[in-house]
């Protein structure tokens, strides 16, 4: 099971409370509020994978909510403000990002800066398997960047990465 610490937010100075309340009402932390599409390129030059060049990317979905009243917590990244799940599967990659029956945990921070806010998101922190971890930018409902997947004496893989908010259906 994905081990991710919990720290009470009562816990917290008042200054990081107030500062962590401002930053999930920003614009950037409720733009990533909601469902993504998402699509992974694979890189098979910096890619340590048996794969051939022409793998065609993997899709699938991420889908965060504000982490207001929890305050998650994981090694690959400190202090996210937002937490969810993702349906992605990385098997034409040559990888899983998480053991068969784990909960696919994904966690994510912004952080405000004009006109594009910065993204990090990590789909399954703490897994034995090997953690993706994304860093991109962010704006209005499209996000792109790189990602990475690797563990000492594993595969992995990298490349890069765009999403698009699920549009909802009537």
């Amino acid at each position: 099971m994905v081990a991710v610490a919990m720290t009470a937010t009562l816990g917290c100075a008042p200054d990081e409370t107030a500062a962590r309340a401002r930053l999930l009402d920003s614009p950037a932390a409720r733009r990533l509020v909601g469902a993504w599409d998402v699509t992974f390129q694979l890189d098979v030059a910096t890619s340590v994978t048996v794969r051939p060049a022409t793998t065609p990317p993997v899709t699938g979905t991420l889908v965060f909510a504000e982490d207001r009243y929890g305050h998650t917590s994981s090694r690959e990244l400190g202090e996210p403000t937002h937490d969810g799940v993702y349906d992605v599967d990385f098997g034409p990659f040559g990888f899983s990002s998480r053991a068969a029956g784990d909960v696919p945990v994904a966690v994510a921070r912004v952080a405000s800066a004009s006109p594009r806010d910065s993204l990090y998101v990590v789909l399954s922190p703490g897994t034995t398997a090997l953690a993706v971890q994304m860093t991109g930018t962010i704006s209005d409902d499209d996000a792109a960047g790189q990602w990475r997947a690797s563990a000492f004496s594993a595969g992995g893989g990298a490349g890069r990465f765009i999403m698009r908010r699920r549009q909802a259906t009537p």
